[in-house]
């Protein structure tokens, strides 16, 4: 199913509908993968997008999950269920475009879930640690 997004270039702004491909997947017709691109007021036209993996089941969100910031690769974690971790604490590491991120705890509590491993590809937003 084609995500929508708006992007502007040179200050005019386009609709634009991506298709994202599930790692391993071809694309449906041959060619680069294209994005419908329709400007306001003009005719609808195609243009080359880079497709990234998809995790497969992104759970939402919930009270108490530590989520991603952006998107990458878990390279590693430091907490296992039912550690104790403050406000601060390093929780996992993520790698995107060679820069390692740490991600912190941002409440006090205890890790009731781990729901990512090392080597999980991850998207921004997606629910990494739940602390309750």
């Amino acid at each position: 199913m084609p995500r929508q997004f708006k992007v502007t270039v040179n200050g005019r702004e386009y609709d634009v509908a991506v298709l994202e491909l599930t790692a391993g997947q071809a694309p449906q017709s041959p060619g680069p993968v294209a994005a419908a691109v329709a400007a306001a007021g003009s005719a609808t036209s195609a243009a080359p997008a880079a497709a990234a993996p998809q995790q497969q089941a992104t759970a939402a969100a919930g009270a108490g999950d530590e989520v991603a910031g952006m998107g990458g690769v878990v390279v590693e974690v430091d907490v296992k269920v039912g550690q104790t971790v403050a406000v601060g604490d390093r929780l996992l590491v993520l790698e995107a475009m060679k820069m390692k991120t740490p991600v912190v705890a941002s409440r006090a509590g205890h890790v009731t879930r781990v729901l990512v491993s090392p080597g999980d590809p991850v998207e921004g937003g997606q629910a990494l640690v739940t602390i309750a």
